[in-house]
C-alpha cells in the first residue's frame, strides 16, 4: 500500500538522532565518576589527617610530664633569681662596721677620745613626687611639673660622742675631726655630718670640750 503524507513540510514530524542524548549521558557519567574519585580522595585525606591528629595528641600526652617538669624548673629558677637578687641587695647595703670604725679612728686627731659610738634611727621629712592610683607621678596641669608631697622616712644615724683635750696649739679643737671626716673621700662617701653639739665641761677634774656628732648614713 502506498502512503502519501499530505501534511505541509513544516508540520511533518522530524526524526531526531539519539546521539546527543547518548553524549549527554556519557558526560554525566564521567562527571559523576570524577566526583566519586575526588570524594574518595578527600575521605582518604581526612582519614590520614585524623591519624596524624591522633598521633600528635598521643605525642603531646607523652610530653606532658616533660612540660610540667620544665615549667617547674622555670619557676624554681625565677625563685632562685629572686633570692639571689635579695642577697645581693643585702650585701650591697650591708655596712662593714669594723672597716668604717677603723677609718674613723684613723681620721681622729690625737687630742680626741670617744666615750660612745652608737647607731640610731631618726625620722626625716623629705619631698617626693606624689603618685596617682596607677603609681605614676602626678603632674600639675598648670605648671606641668610633678606634684610634690612631704613624707616621713626613717634613716640610720651614726652618733659619735667624745671629748677633746688641748692640742699642740693649746686649744680644745674638735673642728679638725669634723673637717677630716668631711674631706676624706672614703668616709664622706658613706657618712655625712649634719648635726653637731659642743660644750665645755669638766671630766675628772680636767677641762675638756664635749662633742656629739651625728652622721647621716647614705
Amino acid at each position: 500500500m502506498i502512503r502519501i503524507n499530505l501534511l505541509p513540510h513544516a508540520l511533518r514530524p522530524v526524526k531526531r538522532s539519539a546521539l546527543p542524548h547518548i553524549l549527554s549521558l556519557a558526560v554525566s557519567l564521567l562527571v559523576m565518576a570524577v566526583l566519586a574519585v575526588l570524594f574518595v580522595g578527600e575521605l582518604g585525606t581526612l582519614a590520614a589527617e585524623g591519624r596524624n591528629l591522633a598521633k600528635t595528641k598521643e605525642d603531646l600526652a607523652k610530653l606532658e610530664s616533660v612540660v610540667e617538669e620544665h615549667n617547674s624548673l622555670i619557676q624554681k629558677k625565677v625563685q632562685l633569681q629572686d633570692k639571689i637578687e635579695t642577697i645581693q641587695k643585702i650585701l650591697a647595703d650591708r655596712t662593714l662596721w669594723s672597716e668604717w670604725l677603723h677609718q674613723l679612728a684613723t681620721l681622729t686627731p690625737d687630742n680626741i677620745w670617744y666615750s660612745r659610738v652608737r647607731l640610731l634611727t631618726r625620722k626625716f621629712q623629705e619631698e617626693r613626687p606624689k603618685l596617682d592610683k596607677k603609681g605614676q607621678p602626678m603632674v600639675d596641669p598648670k605648671t606641668q611639673r610633678p606634684v610634690m608631697e612631704k613624707t616621713s622616712t626613717d634613716r640610720s644615724i651614726l652618733e659619735v660622742t667624745g671629748y677633746a683635750t688641748e692640742d699642740e696649739s693649746g686649744e680644745k679643737n674638735v673642728s679638725r675631726l669634723a673637717d677630716s671626716t668631711s674631706i676624706d673621700p672614703k668616709f664622706s662617701e658613706k657618712f655625712t655630718l649634719y648635726t653637731s653639739k659642743i660644750e665645755d665641761t669638766d671630766f675628772e677634774g680636767f677641762a675638756v670640750r664635749k662633742f656629739t656628732f651625728e652622721y647621716q648614713i647614705r
